[in-house]
């Protein structure tokens, strides 16, 4: 069980289309990527990222067992993720996993 988890719902259009993206962006800083129905899991060793497909978003899912890994883990989601979308005067909330889990419909 990991220490430090946060997790983030960023509304996107063409979810298949941007989970591919990050993969191929995130792909040469972790370890492994294993493929699951809606979404990836990205092994970065002390820590991993889980991004899920919803209806018209994508929930991710960090984390780690230190905190400069879950940072760095979010930093680069983040990063990887300011490439392919846009988001209007939004930025990405994280919140911690303790907290009430995001709702898709609602965020």
């Amino acid at each position: 069980m990991y220490k430090h988890t946060a997790e983030a719902l960023v509304y996107v259009t063409h979810t298949d289309c941007a989970i591919e993206s990050l993969s191929v962006r995130l792909g040469k800083y972790c370890g492994a990527i294993r493929h699951f129905e809606t979404g990836r899991i990205l092994d970065f060793g002390e820590g991993e990222a889980i991004i899920r497909s919803t209806e018209g978003a994508l929930l991710f899912h960090v984390s780690a067992r230190d905190i400069l890994t879950f940072y760095g883990i979010q930093a680069l989601l983040q990063g990887s993720l300011s490439v392919i979308a846009t988001f209007p005067g939004e930025a990405v909330e994280w919140r911690p996993v303790d907290r009430a889990p995001f709702d898709p419909m609602r965020g």
